[in-house]
């Protein structure tokens, strides 16, 4: 299984809400439709008035990791109307290959 993570800041609360919503009602929606897709979360780490948040996504093997990829395979799909919202963002994923896993993930 791959992990693929990227992160972001939000300057606020309400922007974190409407980034979840965004990626609740577009992103995640996309997501789903992909062969290989396992699965998506946001978390988030309040920071004073800032919010990190990290996007992470489950596949099942790089290639559909990769589905999702316009340019390089490293490169981060971030639409203009969501770049709006963020304070900053990562122009690059990362993937991480699953060595072991537990519980939920493992099955």
């Amino acid at each position: 299984m791959i992990i693929k993570w990227w992160r972001a800041i939000a300057g606020s609360e309400e922007v974190l809400k409407a980034f979840a919503d965004h990626l609740e009602r577009t992103t995640f929606v996309e997501m789903a439709e992909l062969p290989g897709h396992l699965g998506a979360a946001l978390a988030v780490k309040v920071k004073g008035t800032e919010h990190e948040l990290v996007v992470t996504s489950l596949w099942e093997d790089l290639a559909s990791a990769g589905h999702f990829e316009r340019g390089d395979f490293d490169d981060a799909v971030v639409k203009p109307s969501t770049q709006k919202l963020l304070k900053s963002f990562d122009l690059k994923v990362e993937y991480f290959e699953t060595v072991v896993a537990t519980g939920k993930l493992a099955n």
